[in-house]
């Protein structure tokens, strides 16, 4: 669990992440282990406009000589991979659940199975079981994408926000144990510094957006980033975005 150390933290607004709040707070405490169904049928997953900020996804479920399609609105996360974007997971043989990963990194997930009246569904699941979410993120590896792109020890950047010009500063620093390190973030005399356990294997690194006023702080094992804290600067506030616990 981290833990933070402030200094000079003056009005920072500190969000805390959605993801665990909305899609999973109704799912908790089902400890059912997964294991994966071999299927009985086929699931297909098309996007369109995914470089527009609402992107289509169309998901075409096919079960015992039967077809339902469906095509939901989503904001995606831009340049990843489709391979790291959406996941498929069948927990029965004539069910599965698709995660897609939204702009901010976190996860929107979909279900497709046959209901008591044999009829073809494909649905938002706005709160997957737990075992389902635990079983895509942790094993499956949902949320995290190919370690591409520029990745720094410390960004900084001179923009405008509101009425505000100054640098944006995101830096790692190390801490007195290499197995943690001190993350510090600065935007108009406003810092903050959280410090922080480096989990086995990982390296800890500033992402880029590609937006100057915003920035990830992910951690990257095996050739994959998984973003764990947002920071954003938007109308002149340091916005800091708790996306995944840090054990």
């Amino acid at each position: 669990m981290q833990q933070f150390r402030m200094g000079l933290a003056i009005a920072i607004a500190v969000l805390s992440a959605c993801n665990s709040a909305s899609n999973k707070g109704g799912a908790s405490g089902d400890s059912t282990v997964i294991k994966p169904a071999t299927p009985d049928g086929t699931v297909s997953v098309t996007f369109a406009d995914k470089q527009k900020d609402t992107s289509l996804i169309t998901i075409k479920f096919q079960l015992k000589g039967e077809t339902k399609e469906k095509t939901f609105e989503q904001a995606l996360l831009k340049d990843a991979p489709e391979s790291d974007l959406y996941k498929v997971l069948w927990n029965e043989p004539n069910s599965c659940y698709i995660g897609v990963l939204k702009a901010n990194h976190q996860p929107r997930y979909y279900h497709a199975f046959i209901d008591s009246k044999k009829d073809l569904k494909v649905l938002w699941a706005a709160t997957p079981p737990q075992p389902i979410w635990e079983y895509m993120e942790n094993t499956m590896g949902l949320g995290k994408v190919s370690a591409g792109g520029e990745l720094v020890q410390k960004y900084k950047k001179g923009i405008q926000s509101g009425q505000i010009l100054a640098d944006f500063i995101a830096e790692i620093r190390p801490d007195n144990s290499p197995d943690s390190l001190e993350l510090y973030v600065e935007f108009g005399g406003l810092r903050k510094s959280m410090f922080m356990a480096v989990p086995a294997g990982a390296k800890g690194v500033i992402q880029p957006t590609g937006q100057d006023d915003h920035v990830y702080f992910s951690f990257v094992k095996d050739g994959k980033a998984e973003p764990v804290i947002d920071l954003k600067v938007e109308s002149g506030r340091l916005k800091i975005n708790t996306l995944k616990e840090i054990k």
